[in-house]
């Protein structure tokens, strides 16, 4: 009489990291695999950006800021920008773009956030290592000796943004609107994000509005840390680091509570 065969048991650890793994390599090939140019395009988009507000603004901004080649400080700030705003966005959709795998049960709906948060992060941290590469190769002054100071604002970015993103997922989950509401709210970001104009540049009663938005502090602390020659008073971490800590926990404290409701939709 054969032994009977044995069928390994996963814990449920080891299943949720399989099924976000799962999702993140869906979420790319969905985001790129229409596209010609697949992978690449998330390099192509934010430079066309730099390369559209360079053109209209460049000159008068390159004024602003006569230590840091303006493309590349533009850069800088409009990647901080997307981290933010990226997970935001994805979290709106994530519930309904992956419902039809919700059936299974070893796909929780929160896992469908954390795939697309992940999924801004990892892209984001690529597009910043080609422009760091590309920054060196062209003879800009780049100093990564602050490299610990610059991982945090790239984190803290992130974090404020999927907490967001699990605040507007849930809402979205109840009313439609939501997505339209945060569209039209997220457009200021580009002026008052300090992605434009370093935010010396302004006015001093328009830098002690601007320290209200918690990205101002991240963006500007990585220029500092990135650019030696670029110095910024005002901007802490702690800030966002907060504001982070308090939109991930309302965010994960919306989601517990409608948990049930998000995967029976």
């Amino acid at each position: 009489m054969s032994a009977p065969i044995p069928i390994p048991k996963r814990s449920p650890w080891v299943t949720q990291v399989l099924v976000i793994d799962a999702l993140l390599k869906r979420e790319i090939v969905t985001r790129f695999g229409e596209y010609r140019l697949g992978f690449f395009w998330m390099l192509f988009e934010p430079l066309l950006g730099v390369i559209v507000i360079g053109l209209i603004i460049g000159t008068l901004a390159e004024r602003t800021v006569p230590e840091i080649p303006y493309p590349f400080f533009l850069l800088n700030g409009y990647l901080l920008m997307q981290l933010f705003v990226g997970p935001m966005m994805s979290g709106i959709n994530s519930i309904g773009a992956n419902q039809g795998l919700l059936v299974y049960p070893t796909v929780r709906p929160l896992d469908t956030f954390i795939a697309r948060f992940l999924y801004e992060l990892l892209t984001t941290l690529f597009s910043f290592t080609l422009f760091c590469s590309v920054a060196m190769w062209l003879g800009v002054n780049i100093s990564l000796a602050s490299l610990h100071i610059l991982g945090l604002c790239y984190l803290i970015t992130w974090m404020m943004g999927s907490g967001l993103g699990l605040i507007f997922g849930v809402a979205s989950a109840h009313f439609n609107e939501v997505e339209k509401v945060v569209m039209v709210l997220k457009r200021p970001l580009l002026f008052i994000s300090a992605v434009l104009f370093p935010l010396s540049a302004m006015p001093s009663t328009a830098q002690d509005l601007l320290l209200y938005n918690p990205l101002v502090h991240t963006i500007e602390l990585s220029r500092n840390a990135l650019f030696p020659h670029y110095h910024v008073d005002g901007p802490t971490l702690f800030y966002p680091f907060s504001f982070a800590i308090v939109v991930l926990a309302v965010g994960l404290t919306l989601f517990h509570g409608n948990r049930n409701f998000l995967s029976q939709r």
